[in-house]
């Protein structure tokens, strides 16, 4: 456990879209829906996971999923309805729309938000305690926010804001560019640290690193069941150059 202290003053906030809709990319690794769907919430408990064992104040989920509400509620965390801006037509995207409506429900109660992607199977708590004591102390510098971008470089892994004054969420497509055209501070650029936290999994190619690097208990007993080859289960030790 990696908990062992006074909570950060950090409230992490995920999206979900429905499962049947998610992760269409891995048909050609998970090609039944089941196997996509049942993916989907074990990569999620393994983020969770993280989430809470990394310290945090508290986190958030958002999602229109009936299924992933009651996955989200067994790990104790909160759940929140997707806004109606995320369902139809929105200015921006539905994930962004989301994003911003969790942060807006968990700013009376935190200093600080990270916004943080549900698809990251490799995920350790170390790794994502290290980060975000990192975001904060950017932050208390005079940083707006800080990021840390994906393991393309051109994505996002995790965005950290303030209550008060938030940059908005731009993930998706270039928002590594978004994210610092908002003047929001890149950690990491060079992309040496936290390959755990840069790998989340949209597609065969990114389900295979987080393989590699060793995925979580839950992922892992999802991958077993789907027959997916590759060593499933985190090793027993890490060391700094895994994060």
């Amino acid at each position: 456990m990696v908990n062992m202290r006074d909570p950060l003053p950090i409230a992490v906030v995920l999206a979900v879209k429905r499962l049947d809709h998610a992760k269409s990319r891995l048909a050609g690794a998970l090609p039944s829906d089941e196997q996509r769907r049942s993916l989907v919430t074990a990569m999620l408990g393994d983020t969770l996971e993280a989430v809470r064992e990394a310290g945090v104040a508290q986190a958030a989920v958002v999602t229109p999923d009936p299924a992933v509400h009651v996955a989200v509620r067994e790990h104790g965390v909160r759940v929140l309805d997707e806004p109606e801006e995320a369902g139809a037509a929105p200015r921006r995207s539905p994930l962004n729309a989301a994003l911003a409506h969790a942060i807006a429900a968990v700013s009376p109660t935190a200093a600080l938000i990270a916004a943080l992607q549900a698809d990251l199977a490799a995920l350790d708590a170390l790794t994502l305690a290290e980060v975000l004591d990192e975001a904060a102390a950017a932050i208390a510098g005079g940083a707006p926010a800080a990021f840390v971008a994906d393991r393309s470089g051109e994505g996002t892994a995790l965005l950290v804001v303030r209550a008060q004054h938030p940059v908005e969420p731009r993930f998706g497509a270039r928002s590594a560019s978004a994210h610092r055209a908002a003047g929001a501070v890149e950690l990491d650029p060079g992309r040496l640290r936290w390959a755990r936290l840069r790998t989340d999994v949209d597609t065969p190619a990114d389900l295979a690193a987080a393989v590699e690097l060793g995925v979580g208990r839950r992922t892992g007993a999802a991958l077993r069941a789907s027959r997916h080859s590759g060593e499933p289960n985190r090793p027993a030790d890490r060391t700094a150059s895994d994060r």
